[in-house]
């Protein structure tokens, strides 16, 4: 994966908490609630701009692409995805190695050494402790607890024929393709709950109900919270 050239897709959707609206009160001027108005306006025109010119920068012959989200607290999460999806995190190297490394390992029909198959132990023991905190789901962790297991039973096996190793190898493969299908879809629900609590923010701050717009959009992103309560 390191050579290949990637292009970026950035996808900039402004989340709008509360606290940039604190200072909106009934005790407020007409003038300072103007103001916001503009401002948060604004921070909405940005935002769709930056959409429309991420999706315009797409290289359709790129194998891999970077994609670049803005969360509800500001930060941003960068990942890389192909085809079959999601391939790489800026911030959760132990599954972006992993996932490299069986890819290699795939390229040569699960043929590979006993030794690059323990190099993969420290980064597999540690999937669930580097794993960033929003993509905790419980479906999520169930599938990491499944590739530790997998991966356990193929070095525990030290016996193992070239064959049994094969076929092992290939199991552990499914279940990491397990892993990254959820993981596909987790970024998808989180994709989807952040447009639509926009969405419904602006369609309340348009008829000029800031604090109706506010109320909207919270409502909107507690989905994202609840996404990760049963984990806890």
């Amino acid at each position: 994966m390191k050579n290949i050239k990637m292009n970026s897709i950035k996808l900039f959707v402004t989340a709008l908490t509360v606290s940039s609206f604190m200072f909106v009160s009934c005790d407020n001027t007409k003038k300072k609630t103007e103001e916001a108005k503009e401002e948060v306006a604004e921070m909405i025109d940005s935002a769709e701009e930056g959409l429309e010119e991420g999706v315009n920068e797409m290289d359709e012959e790129m194998e891999v692409k970077t994609r670049t989200y803005k969360m509800k607290d500001g930060t941003a999460i960068v990942y890389n995805l192909d085809e079959k999806g999601i391939v790489g995190f800026d911030d959760w190297s132990d599954y972006t190695v992993i996932n490299s490394e069986l890819a290699e390992i795939r390229k040569t029909n699960y043929v590979t050494t006993a030794q690059r198959v323990r190099n993969m132990n420290y980064r597999i023991a540690n999937l669930g402790n580097t794993i960033p905190a929003w993509l905790k789901t419980e479906e999520v962790m169930e599938d990491v607890a499944d590739v530790q297991k997998e991966y356990l039973e193929l070095i525990e096996d030290a016996d193992a024929s070239e064959s049994e190793m094969k076929e092992n190898l290939e199991e552990l493969s499914e279940k990491f393709d397990d892993l990254r299908e959820e993981l596909d879809e987790t970024v998808e629900e989180y994709t989807k709950i952040n447009e639509s609590a926009i969405e419904e923010f602006n369609e309340e701050f348009k008829k000029g109900k800031i604090d109706a717009a506010i109320e909207e959009y919270n409502e909107e992103i507690k989905k994202l919270d609840k996404m990760i309560e049963k984990e806890q």
